[in-house]
């Protein structure tokens, strides 16, 4: 379980074979292209394609399904994207001109029904009316210009005048009256309900451009390649990277094509993409790594087993709840068939861990009626149960466990990060630190459990732990300026102490949020009985859709613990200690 080692390879193929060459160097599949990402004018071409497939998903109805059976290739997929955009456009205006006469319609109603029509042939004899819409007070100040009141609507008072109004703004009338307004609003929604009838008989064919954007993304890749390759005189030449296991295999066909192949291994300089080979079981954590979009990089460590095992705990606790993991197993299997199967293993596992923990606790939908008069409350750990028996501490003991898991989690990630430095001095920095993290943890246990006094050695690790830290933290060759660097940095060494207690304190978060999460099904469950008793029949409804709503409710609050939370755990506190900065991107061969 590790990141693969990569080799840096170059290729130089003749200028005016690139075409031929590159396609038989996707058809390997092997080469991760170094990108410079240079442009080229059939790459803008293609790039205008595939906005225009695009566009198309904005503009079809997405209600409809689908005809599986239609499939097509790129000029059928660029044939319908053509009649799907014209009829998008045509319906934009329609809109646009819907919501313009809509408006005028709405200007017109203080004015009542007229027609726009006599105004102009009044204009045409010599009377020229103007239309002004005022308040009561400058109505008053008119002299000299006829006018007469068609409306008033509260202090304002629409006119029309024979002559200009000073420091008045003009109505001027529309074309259309409200007749002709209601009117051309009927015509353009039977114009409107046409087209969309035509789009949803287009998007019974989605699938041929989804067919066709599929074909134009691979010509886009092959010519983005192609565009990135440099050329000098008849030659072209590209870098990339192949799987230290897979060199050979690209040596094999570069000397049967003829290509001038150079590997070696990358520089300090070099960033190569990180490819990630783990055990089957372990395999399930990629879809969330996906998800959060994290890679740890090429001279990281991997540590996607321990995320798995870790986060499969913290959901678990995080959740809770026996009977929201049986939820989330039952959803998980009704998608079984369509999700990918690394996303099904994984939820399957958070689900089944739920379920433990859950029945551990002794927690059921927030219940303490179903664990204790069935078997399962035989399956419950007293120390960790959610409804505990008089005289026990339950509190205590669940919180000393999220220490414990902590200072486990955290030793771990230095151990990780102490074997990655060796035989460097500065590994030993993260010696120090465990000692401090031994420290912090009998620290918590005085200051937040209540223990009746501290551990006898936790101040003689704490300061062994800070003098190992000051004086290897900053070796890089010179061990005396090494440790004259430590000793001028330890104020902030200092700092990083606490840091490192803050870290182990924070894994009180599982308690916490574990214990919300019951709180509430607790409460909810309370008021959907007390209505119930109540008010008898109509109670009992009611409280049905209480508990039904509250509880999806509350598995929703869960799931966003969990990335708020669980995630946090072990991508900050244990891949900060193992040092991990999430630097890197996948490796992504050129292929098929």
């Amino acid at each position: 379980m590790a990141i693969v080692k990569m080799k840096k390879v170059s290729l130089v193929v003749l200028d005016r074979e690139r075409e031929e060459s590159l396609e038989k160097l996707r058809d390997l599949g092997l080469v991760h292209i170094e990108r410079i990402f240079a442009g080229s004018d059939k790459l803008s071409e293609l790039n205008e394609k595939k906005a225009l497939l695009e566009r198309c998903s904005f503009i079809l109805p997405p209600n409809v399904a689908g005809d599986k059976n239609k499939k097509g290739d790129l000029a059928a997929a660029e044939k319908l994207a053509g009649k799907i955009v014209a009829l998008g456009d045509k319906l934009k205006a329609l809109g646009d001109e819907k919501e313009k006469v809509s408006k005028d319609l709405k200007s017109l109603e203080p004015w009542g029904n007229f027609n726009p029509a006599d105004i102009g042939f009044l204009a045409g004899k010599g009377i020229d009316l103007k239309f002004y819409e005022l308040s009561k007070d400058k109505l008053a100040e008119l002299a000299d210009i006829g006018y007469f009141v068609v409306n008033t609507i509260k202090n304002r008072v629409f006119i029309v005048a024979t002559g200009a109004v000073p420091e008045a703004e003009e109505f001027h009338v529309p074309a259309l009256g409200i007749d002709g307004c209601n009117a051309r609003i009927a015509e353009l929604d039977k114009e409107l309900a046409k087209v969309q009838a035509e789009l949803a008989k287009l998007a019974e064919d989605k699938n041929i451009l989804a067919d066709g954007l599929k074909i134009l993304e691979k010509e886009i890749e092959f010519e983005s390649v192609s565009a990135d390759m440099q050329v000098e005189d008849s030659l072209a030449y590209i870098d990339g990277y192949v799987p230290v296991d897979k060199a050979d295999e690209l040596k094999a066909a570069a000397a049967k094509e003829h290509w001038a192949l150079l590997v070696r291994d990358p520089e300090e300089e070099d960033a190569p993409p990180s490819l990630i080979r783990t055990p089957k079981w372990v395999e399930r954590i990629q879809p969330l790594f996906k998800f959060l979009d994290i890679t740890p990089g090429y001279r990281e460590a991997d540590i996607s087993m321990w995320f798995l095992i870790f986060f499969t705990l913290y959901v678990a606790m995080i959740v809770g709840d026996a009977g929201y993991g049986l939820i989330f197993f039952l959803l998980t299997l009704l998608i079984c068939k369509k999700a990918p199967k690394p996303v099904v293993k994984l939820l399957m596992t958070l689900s089944i861990g739920t379920v433990i923990w859950g029945t551990l606790t002794g927690t059921w939908f927030g219940s303490e009626t179903i664990v204790k008069q069935t078997f399962l409350g035989k399956l419950v750990i007293p120390q960790f149960a959610s409804f505990a028996e008089e005289g026990v501490n339950t509190n205590y003991y669940i919180q000393n466990f999220c220490f414990f898991i902590g200072i486990t989690q955290l030793l771990l990630g230095l151990v990780i990060s102490f074997i990655r430095k060796l035989p460097s001095l500065a590994a030993w920095t993260d010696v120090g630190w465990m000692f401090v993290v031994v420290a912090s943890y009998f620290v918590a246990q005085k200051f937040v459990l209540g223990a009746p006094a501290f551990n006898p050695v936790t101040w003689p690790l704490a300061a062994a732990g800070f003098v190992i830290v000051c004086l290897c933290s900053e070796q890089n060759g010179n061990v005396v300026k090494g440790v004259l660097m430590g000793l001028a940095w330890s104020p902030m060494k200092v700092l990083d102490t606490v840091s490192m207690f803050a870290n182990l304190v924070s894994y009180i978060r599982l308690f916490a949020v574990g214990l919300a999460t019951v709180a509430v099904a607790t409460s909810f469950n309370a008021m959907a009985a007390g209505m119930a008793e109540s008010m008898g029949v109509v109670g009992i409804i009611i409280g049905a859709v209480i508990l039904f709503v509250a509880h999806a409710f509350n598995m929703v609050l869960a799931l966003l613990s969990i990335i708020v939370h669980g995630v946090r755990l072990n991508t900050l506190e244990f891949g900060g200690r193992v040092g991990l900065e999430w630097s890197g991107y996948r490796y992504a061969p050129f292929k098929n």
